[in-house]
């Protein structure tokens, strides 16, 4: 009776392995103007405060980690008018310094739509695939609620969400993201 349970403990424990060796992980380095809590890299300037963390993208679409680099960032508004932020304000560079630019919602929406439904609708899609759409709206909705909205914050407001950047080859041992021209280094968690 014991000999499956450690047979089963031993599965759990290979698969583990092998799921977290796939996994990069990048921690932010804490320097003169950046602070590190929680996972977060911080910049506090006059006007808002900056957090930017590497965190997995866990919901469904999960095969997201195999095509973006994702981090979530969380920007408050510390002035009394409302500030904006853009794509713009934002890259990641790799350990070359290499710039990958923020990826719009459309795009990971239009790259990860799978091939049953990519040109039907749901009246014609058969009914054995109707499941494939009805994951596939599941996932738009997750996508469209936890990504980070670019534009406008409200004065005292804050926003928070996953920014999707290219996959960073996995011979990168540090990467930075830069934001309004502040450098927030990340070195590879072993």
């Amino acid at each position: 009776m014991e000999f499956p349970k450690i047979k089963y403990r031993i599965l759990i424990i290979l698969l583990g392995g092998i799921l977290t060796s796939c996994s990069v992980k990048y921690i932010p380095v804490p320097s003169k103007n950046i602070t590190v809590s929680d996972g977060y890299g911080i910049l506090k300037q006059e006007d808002l405060i900056f957090a930017v963390s590497n965190k997995y993208w866990i919901k469904e679409p999960q095969n997201l980690t195999d095509y973006f680099t994702t981090f979530h960032i969380s920007v408050k508004n510390k002035t009394d008018e409302k500030i904006k932020i853009k794509a713009e304000d934002i890259s990641l560079l790799d350990i070359e310094g290499t710039q990958f630019d923020a990826v719009g919602t459309d795009y990971v929406l239009e790259l990860l739509v799978p091939e049953e439904i990519a040109y039907n609708s749901y009246l014609e899609i058969p009914e054995e695939h109707r499941h494939i759409w009805e994951n596939w709206r599941e996932a738009k909705k997750y996508l469209m609620s936890d990504t980070f909205n670019f534009g406008y914050i409200l004065p005292g407001a804050t926003k928070s969400g996953f920014v999707f950047f290219p996959k960073l080859k996995s011979v990168n041992k540090k990467c930075a993201i830069v934001f309004k021209g502040q450098t927030i280094n990340f070195t590879r968690e072993n």
